[in-house]
């Protein structure tokens, strides 16, 4: 009785623990949905601020892009410690935006000349551009995206 009983305690321990490492893989990342709040964070934490632009729900690189880099565990940890987040959405189904972050989203992408998407610019508490880059490649290869988080956190 004593076997089965240490078992069971066994399987369970196993259980629990192999549900606690799929939570960690399944971790989201935190954006931002005002932009003014995230340059406040971004003050008082003293970190950059990292805008996605993207077209969410029509744009294949875009999609790609937070498949590869953005919803890598690599990614999840740099960005958790380093930056504050802040997606400037341009989605064909404009349920999943509010009016005021259009009217944001505009603006952001008016005062940074953006152009295409995806485009992630990281700027400073004031707006101050540190690093740019837009487009994905078809090798999906996530090192441009990488190396521009590198440079900035050097």
């Amino acid at each position: 009785m004593k076997k089965l009983t240490l078992i069971a305690l066994f399987l369970f321990y196993l259980g629990v623990n192999a549900q606690d490492s799929i939570n960690l893989s399944l971790e989201t990342l935190k954006w931002e949905q005002d932009f003014n709040h995230a340059k406040s964070i971004s003050k008082l934490e003293e970190k950059p601020i990292l805008i996605f632009f993207t077209g969410s729900d029509w744009c294949g690189p875009c999609k790609k892009l937070v498949s590869d880099f953005f919803e890598s565990e690599r990614f999840k940890k740099i960005s958790k410690k380093d930056f504050i987040l802040y997606k400037a959405n341009f989605p064909r189904n404009k349920d999943l935006v509010t009016d005021l972050q259009v009217a944001e989203n505009t603006r952001l992408k008016k005062k940074y000349e953006v152009t295409s998407y995806p485009t992630v610019i990281i700027v400073n508490a004031n707006g101050k551009v540190l690093a740019k880059r837009k487009g994905y490649n078809l090798m999906r290869d996530t090192s441009y995206y990488f190396d521009l988080i590198d440079s900035v956190l050097k």
